[in-house]
């Protein structure tokens, strides 16, 4: 049993000494990188996919001991996920510019879900229509994480803590075709729905770092741990954030 402690500790010791910092030591180190992000705990496995988003800010980190070390981050992130579904509304009577969103009173709705989704209708023949397809949630947040890092080796870190996000901007984004007056048009649709989720999320920061000199490589999984919106479609109700972070940032000494 002796034996196997002093096998133990002689294992660990080169590690831990080897990462040694020095105690009492500030630095800021700004990022800048890319999210993949998706909507966690859905019903419908299929409802939902990854997008890529866009994630910059810095973390400020004091060194509590040799081998632990407390940081504060603020970060603005780009989170949301890619919507498989497609949405349709046909006209029994000609729509006007007006009315193509809201749907004039003879009008059908259909929407499909379901990866590669897509309908089929008959668009020479109808009198006007109004089709979403590529549907992607836009979720902007001001993040603050508060993590604990461990320096296991020699530049490398594991990390784990809490990230409060405030929502700054919601959108849900579109590939739109529309016929009005007989005239097919295509373009971009773009929709504020920032009423539709909550202001606040909290999240559990899990992730690892590589130092080099100045330079730090770091990948974090944001586990979203609180609902991110409060809807009537049972299907949606226990919706939270799911997001992969890997940032580039350079640290320096104050």
């Amino acid at each position: 049993m002796k034996k196997l402690v002093y096998l133990a500790a002689a294992l660990v010791m080169p590690w831990t000494a080897a990462a040694q910092n020095s105690r009492g030591r500030l630095t800021l180190t700004p990022r800048i990188g890319m999210t993949v992000s998706d909507f966690a705990c859905c019903p419908i496995h299929d409802q939902y996919g990854p997008k890529a988003g866009f994630i910059a800010g810095a973390d400020l980190e004091y060194s509590l001991s040799r081998t632990f070390s407390l940081s504060a981050g603020l970060f603005y992130s780009m989170q949301g996920a890619k919507e498989n579904a497609v949405m349709l509304t046909t006209f029994t009577q000609t729509p006007d510019q007006e009315t193509i969103y809201t749907g004039p009173a003879r009008s059908t709705l259909r929407i499909i879900t379901g990866k590669n989704a897509h309908i089929d209708f008959d668009r020479d023949t109808s009198p006007g229509y109004f089709y979403l397809t590529s549907p992607r949630i836009h979720l902007g947040y001001i993040s603050v994480p508060v993590t604990v890092q461990a320096h296991v080796w020699k530049g490398l870190a594991l990390r784990l803590g809490v990230q409060w996000d405030h929502l700054a901007s919601a959108h849900m984004k579109a590939k739109q075709e529309t016929k009005i007056n007989g005239t097919v048009s295509s373009g971009d649709y773009d929709r504020n729905i920032r009423k539709e989720f909550h202001k606040d999320a909290v999240a559990i920061p899990i992730g690892v770092s590589y130092s080099y000199k100045n330079i730090e490589l770091d990948a974090r999984y944001l586990w979203g741990v609180t609902k991110i919106a409060d809807t009537n479609d049972p299907d949606d109700k226990e919706v939270m954030n799911s997001t992969f972070a890997i940032t580039l940032g350079y640290r320096f000494h104050l």
